[in-house]
């Protein structure tokens, strides 16, 4: 498990996500548990805060959708690479209009979990610390 300890430009990432203004703030003040559950290429991570509990799970090299929060649909590509796990999202055909091209990668470096979101020019990272076993 691991805790949120920081952001940097989450506000402007999610804002060119088109996320409203309140949503962006309360996401940004909260400080969520990130528990990470590995067993071999499928992934689950469960991500839990007092605004949300969000679940998902898939498995290297298979894509699969994702419901956003705004309803819109992604085409989610996950892959590995140099020790990254990194999840490709495009827009499906019915909300291509709606939302925007973005990757979202995860890291772990020595106890913290980083994760770089990136959408056009915008990047924003957010670090996760282990918690204590």
């Amino acid at each position: 498990k691991y805790t949120l300890e920081r952001n940097e430009n989450f506000d402007e990432f999610l804002a060119e996500n088109g996320a409203p203004w309140i949503a962006r703030k309360m996401a940004v003040a909260s400080s969520p548990d990130l528990e990470v559950v590995v067993d071999g290429n499928k992934y689950t991570f469960k991500l839990n805060s007092l605004l949300q509990s969000k679940e998902i799970s898939f498995t290297v090299g298979e894509d699969y959708e994702e419901k956003q929060h705004n309803d819109v649909i992604m085409k989610v590509s996950p892959s590995l690479d140099d020790g990254k796990l990194i999840l490709s999202y495009t827009p499906t055909e019915e909300f291509k209009d709606k939302a925007k091209p973005q990757t979202h990668t995860r890291q772990i470096e020595g106890d913290q979990l980083i994760l770089t979101l990136e959408i056009g020019e915008i990047k924003a990272k957010r670090y996760f610390k282990k918690q204590a076993a």
